[in-house]
């Protein structure tokens, strides 16, 4: 493994975060992801020695976050220029906003939204006064698995108990922006609107890779459904409209436009249990391509992508119902009018939508069952050829069969 990278004045980061008084005397990191967990950043476990003010020593551990320094392939897919500025504005804006709302309804502290990790401070460069993205660029979270957060396992889909933790969550973090968007429209359009605009990872892959790419994936389509045509042609048709959607414009206020998180799989969630292992709490992570849109696309795209097939298909309209119903009580718990919020005008919007996280999820499923084996050990030599080596693998396949028959049972497919 190559040296690990150094972050010049990471004091000058964190200090404005820690208590007043308190000083980083040193710290030591190590790389925290494997290949094939993150793609769009390299992640570094930072174990910090800290001195309060009254000269006591303590450790912290955090997490810094650094554009992918070691990859061109990666920076260019995942323009660190946009995504490093979004990811930040979560943590730096709509957080506090969110909890400054959450508190003047009345939400007591210790209940209040808390799904994102503690923010330790972020750059985008040395410079004080830049405002493009450079590599001296940083964000600085805690590491939430210190408090017991654990990663899930892309090889295990969720079960049920962990779905409906997980849409309680979602649900939330989709109600609270719409209630700052309708309580505080100025705020809203200074500290959220500005940060979210759409993002087409396609901008930098060639239409020559991007074509590779979705031939892989249709050969992959033509052996799950035996040949069949029709259905050959309607994925192909799916992979285009969501490159068109990626490509499109912002998209204009609606009732159930909101802050989409754009990547909710397995890896971009960390979940907490109590002692006899019930998932209690949950961290949402990786906001890089965050951006506004019909809160639809993360459900669908989370329900196809990172839930057990049968849970999912026992259970898919009761699942729309756990979320809704959550979503409602997070609108109501901040004093918001939900009269025109009515369950079917939700399901108008997830029929609306649906259709588009399809293509989404099946081409997250190359990566999310990618065979270790393929991916090589050091981060730095990962590159588009993960979405291309398990062409015609077993499971793979099967999953891909199973999404196209749950799309269509489910009336989204088509």
């Amino acid at each position: 493994m190559e040296e690990v990278p150094q972050i010049t004045d990471l004091h000058k980061v964190i200090q404005p975060h820690l208590p007043e008084g308190t000083t980083l005397e040193s710290y030591s990191s190590r790389y925290l992801t494997k290949p094939g967990d993150n793609y769009g950043s390299v992640m570094l476990a930072i174990q910090a020695q800290i001195k309060d003010k009254d000269s006591k020593l303590r450790e912290l551990s955090l997490i810094a976050k650094l554009p992918p320094l070691t990859n061109d392939i990666y920076w260019q897919i995942f323009q660190p220029e946009r995504t490093c500025i979004t990811e930040n504005a979560v943590y730096q804006y709509l957080a506090p906003e969110l909890n400054q709302l959450q508190l003047t309804a009345g939400i007591l502290p210790a209940k209040l939204f808390d799904a994102f990790p503690r923010y330790y401070g972020s750059r985008i460069s040395l410079n004080d006064s830049a405002t493009k993205v450079d590599r001296d660029a940083v964000l600085v979270q805690e590491n939430v698995t210190v408090n017991g957060y654990r990663p899930g396992n892309r090889y295990k889909p969720y079960d049920l108990a962990h779905t409906v933790l997980i849409l309680h969550y979602l649900a939330q973090y989709h109600a609270l922006p719409i209630a700052l968007r309708l309580k505080s429209p100025r705020k809203y359009e200074e500290f959220v609107r500005p940060y979210f605009k759409k993002f087409d990872m396609n901008l930098n892959i060639s239409p020559k890779e991007k074509e590779m790419m979705n031939n892989e994936l249709l050969a992959d389509i033509k052996t799950a459904t035996n040949g069949d045509e029709t259905d050959v042609k309607r994925v192909k048709e799916l992979l285009d409209k969501f490159d068109e959607f990626q490509a499109g414009k912002d998209v204009a206020d609606g009732p159930y436009t909101t802050l989409v998180h754009g990547d909710l799989w397995i890896n971009n969630l960390m979940v907490k249990y109590d002692d006899d292992g019930v998932p209690i709490k949950l961290k949402i992570v990786d906001f890089q391509i965050a951006q506004y849109g019909s809160l639809v696309h993360d459900i669908i795209f989370l329900l196809f992508s990172s839930v057990e097939t049968k849970v999912l298909e026992e259970n898919y309209y009761q699942l729309l119902r756990v979320y809704y119903n959550a979503f409602i009580k997070a609108l109501r718990k901040v004093d918001v009018d939900v009269s025109s919020y009515s369950y079917e005008t939700f399901l108008d919007e997830v029929q609306k939508q649906a259709h588009l996280q399809l293509p989404h999820a099946i081409f997250m499923i190359k990566v999310i069952l990618a065979d270790s084996s393929t991916l090589p050990t050091d981060y730095k030599d990962v590159d588009l050829s993960v979405l291309t080596k398990n062409t015609g693998a077993k499971d793979i396949v099967a999953k891909f069969g199973e999404i196209l028959r749950l799309g269509k049972k489910f009336n989204i497919f088509y």
